[in-house]
């Protein structure tokens, strides 16, 4: 199980330049990616405004990006796949004690914690109203690049347990040395 949250949902949508800046190029970042698989030409236009329930970013053609994190922060991330990574580097150590079924076993834990909270993510973001006109996508950000390949496979074939009542596309973006990709999530 995750840890408690240490911040509120709303609070990755803050008001900090920070975050901002952080939003802008997270919903560039994925309009970049988006673009070239549907051969499209979607384009930032500008942040959305939470006092008016608009979505985090509005962008070119009636397209609205919704974005929430994976993790609300770094420590609820290192809690998910901390033990994996440790477990690997143990496994690279020579004449390590340590077998691969440790490894396998944190593996799994960590893809289950990985799946509930994306389930959660999606689902709060479901019960929420927005205020916008055309179409409205939900974009799922790890960018962090903790998250194993193999837990995103995983989920996208059978840990998938959310109610998309409200968007039209839900995707999944990790980052991966320096470099972002993205996953439907149908």
């Amino acid at each position: 199980m995750l840890p408690k949250k240490s911040l509120p949902e709303d609070s990755f949508e803050s008001s900090t330049d920070y975050d901002k800046f952080s939003q802008k190029e997270i919903c560039k970042a994925f309009l970049k990616e988006y673009n070239k698989k549907n051969k499209k030409d979607y384009r930032f236009l500008r942040l959305g405004d939470p006092n008016k329930n608009e979505p985090t970013c509005i962008c070119a053609d009636d397209l609205n990006i919704e974005i929430a994190p994976v993790y609300y922060n770094q420590e609820e991330a290192k809690a998910a796949w901390g033990l994996v990574k440790l477990m690997k580097k143990r496994e690279k150590e020579k004449g390590s004690k340590y077998k691969n079924k440790d490894k396998e076993d944190c593996l799994a834990e960590a893809t289950l914690m990985f799946g509930d909270s994306l389930n959660e993510r999606i689902n709060s973001k479901n019960d929420r109203i927005y205020n916008y006109k055309g179409k409205l996508v939900l974009i799922i950000e790890e960018g962090m690049g903790l998250t194993e390949k193999e837990s995103v496979e995983y989920y996208i074939k059978q840990g998938k347990k959310f109610n998309n009542k409200v968007f039209d596309e839900i995707w999944l973006m990790l980052q991966s040395g320096g470099h972002y990709r993205i996953y439907p999530l149908k």
